[in-house]
């Protein structure tokens, strides 16, 4: 494949930033394609929370793994690649899709949602925020405080730390801690 444009070397520096441990690169990679993977997830499960859990934990395991992985000029397929198998192997995991053929069947025949769906969607959206919002108040204090820092006031774990006292890797740790019990009580 050829490069488009500066987009690739654009991507090719956040890229090895992100390598390097630079977060702002990594949250620049994270914002510039999360929209993006979303829409694309959506293709392969209906359940909207499913795919977002499925994008968390791939840019979780990338941050985690970041030093391991390999060098990339196309960072959008990789992450498209990555996310796709993610949902395969979370969907076989909890039963829901058995075979990959399936994932393919489901991507070719998705239609345009009609408007009764979509009034569907938005007040399921409103019971899941209500419901989530009830399971963040049953967190402890400390996770709380994390949660919000981190997804209310887009503070990056180095500026978390620093607000709560605490290390860049307690951080990190309270953060995956709340979000699997989050995911638990689910």
């Amino acid at each position: 494949m050829s490069k488009p444009d500066n987009l690739s070397l654009d991507d090719q520096v956040l890229w090895n930033a992100f390598r390097g441990g630079d977060e702002n690169a990594f949250g620049e990679i994270a914002r510039k394609y999360y929209k993006g993977l979303f829409s694309y997830g959506t293709r392969f499960s209906g359940d909207r929370e499913f795919v977002k859990d499925c994008i968390q934990d791939l840019f979780f395991e990338m941050w985690t793994r970041r030093e391991t992985l390999g060098d990339t000029d196309f960072v959008k397929f990789y992450l498209l690649k990555s996310l796709r198998r993610k949902i395969y192997r979370e969907s076989n995991r909890k039963n829901w899709i058995s075979e990959e053929t399936d994932l393919e069947y489901i991507t070719e025949n998705i239609g345009d949602a009609s408007i009764e769906q979509h009034i569907i969607e938005i007040e399921s959206s409103e019971e899941k925020t209500q419901l989530i919002n009830q399971l963040l108040q049953s967190l402890p204090k400390r996770q709380q405080e994390v949660i919000y820092l981190k997804f209310y006031e887009d503070l990056d774990n180095d500026s978390i730390a620093q607000v709560m006292s605490i290390s860049k890797q307690a951080v990190a740790n309270l953060i995956y801690r709340s979000i699997r019990e989050l995911k638990d009580r689910i």
